[in-house]
Order: C-alpha cells, then sequence, then structure tokens
C-alpha cells in the first residue's frame, strides 16, 4: 500500500481537500466550516479551538491507511476521542443515512417495469439502517459510558463490577455489531453489483454505489478508531483495577 503525503500543521486547509476531498466530514466534525482562505491547518485549529496534535492524527489517520501512531493516539484523553467518535455518529444519523435512503428511493423510483430485485435493496437497507442506528445507540449507552466511568473510577466509590454491571457493555457482542455493520455493507453492495434488474438508471445507481464505497470506508475508519485505541486502552484500566484490587 503506497504511503499518502501526509497533512502538517503547515498545510494550507485547503489544500487538505484537494489532497482528499472524503476528508470533508472529517474536518466538519471539529466544528470547523469552509472559508478559511488561505489559513494553514494551525492557524484554523488555533481559530476554532481545536487540539492541532488530536487533528492531524484524525486527519491522517483517515487520509493515509498506513499511518495510525497507536501509543500517541492512546494518550489523549478519552473525553476527546469519545466526542469525536459521538460527532461521527451524528454525521451518520444526520447525512449518510437519509441520504442512502433518498438514493436508494430515487433508484426504485427509476425502474418501470420488473422491479422485485429493487424491492429487495429497499428491504435490505431499511433492516440494515435499523440495525446501524441500534448499533450506535448501544455503543452510545454502554460502551462510551462505560469507558468514561473507568477513566473516573478513582473519583467514585463503585467499583470495576459495579461499574460493569450499571452499563451492562459486552466485549463480544460489542465486536459482533461490528462486524455486522461493515459485513452488511458489503453485502448491500454486492446486490446492487449482482443482482439489479435490467431496467434502471446507470447515473443513479452508480451515484448510491459510489455513496456506499465512502459509507463503507468511513464506518471501517471509525471502527479502527475503536478496536486500536479504545478497546485496548479500556482493558489496560480493566487490568489495572483488578491488579489494584487483588
Amino acid at each position: 500500500m503506497t504511503q499518502q503525503q501526509l497533512v502538517t500543521a503547515g498545510t494550507k486547509m485547503a489544500d487538505v481537500i484537494h489532497m482528499n476531498h472524503l476528508l470533508l466530514p472529517v474536518i466538519n466534525r471539529f466544528g470547523i466550516r469552509l472559508g478559511f482562505g488561505d489559513q494553514t491547518v494551525e492557524e484554523v485549529c488555533a481559530q476554532y479551538d481545536v487540539n492541532l496534535s488530536f487533528f492531524l492524527d484524525i486527519v491522517n489517520a483517515y487520509h493515509d491507511e498506513t499511518y495510525f501512531p497507536r501509543e500517541k493516539m492512546r494518550a489523549y484523553p478519552v473525553d476527546m476521542i469519545v466526542d469525536y467518535l459521538l460527532k461521527t455518529h451524528d454525521f451518520y444519523r444526520q447525512k449518510m443515512l437519509p441520504e442512502t435512503q433518498q438514493l436508494v428511493e430515487d433508484l426504485i423510483g427509476s425502474c418501470s417495469t420488473d422491479c422485485d430485485n429493487l424491492g429487495m435493496i429497499k428491504d435490505f437497507f431499511s433492516k440494515y439502517k435499523k440495525e446501524l442506528e441500534n448499533h450506535l445507540r448501544s455503543e452510545e449507552e454502554h460502551f462510551f459510558p462505560y469507558v468514561q466511568a473507568l477513566t473516573r473510577i478513582g473519583q467514585v466509590s463503585q467499583g470495576l463490577e459495579e461499574i460493569r454491571s450499571a452499563y451492562n457493555f459486552s466485549y463480544d457482542a460489542h465486536s459482533e455489531e461490528h462486524e455486522n455493520v461493515v459485513s452488511k455493507m458489503l453485502d448491500l453492495k454486492n446486490i446492487i453489483i449482482k443482482y439489479l434488474p435490467p431496467d434502471y438508471d446507470n447515473a443513479l445507481c452508480n451515484n448510491l454505489l459510489y455513496w456506499l464505497f465512502i459509507f463503507e470506508k468511513d464506518l471501517k475508519d471509525h471502527e479502527r478508531l475503536e478496536d486500536i485505541i479504545l478497546l485496548p486502552a479500556l482493558r489496560k484500566i480493566e487490568q489495572q483495577l483488578m491488579q489494584n484490587s487483588g
């Protein structure tokens, strides 16, 4: 895999988007809006009160899959990482899922004869949408609060087992949900690629498929952040707490 040119503090923010337009929603999750002129990344981050180091690591991790400074990223405050992931959830709910649904409906509306397979795409996406929304809600109600609670365990009287019980977090359930969310996106793409009826609009189909590839990549990057940063940090805290109590 070829290493990409990395974004630096001195890179102009406009050039970041020209380097990789898929970074635009990532930049937006930091509250940064377009219209930054020729300001550098460092200048824009200062303007929006964004942690420069964290911004660079997130942007470069999305931009180049070979870039992932694990130990450095694990040193960031958990709340900072969780806040970014929560904004990603909002992006999925407010942008990615509604846009995908509209593209599916547009494609179905373009069919005038044998549309059974297009109906299958609609049904599959409806089920997928519900499953992804349930997964996001589960993370917000169990996973993220559990991680945050463990980082504050020294400030409360609860022990590890009490916190586990309170947030009902399961590694196995979380891992299975992640796997399903990514694998079923692949299934949806394959249904479109392999089983579309002959009567469909090429441009609408290509738009939907292109959008699904973008959505899938973002989901994988989101999962990578959780699996490589949050979960190992969580296990480390749990091990330390068990050793201290033992």
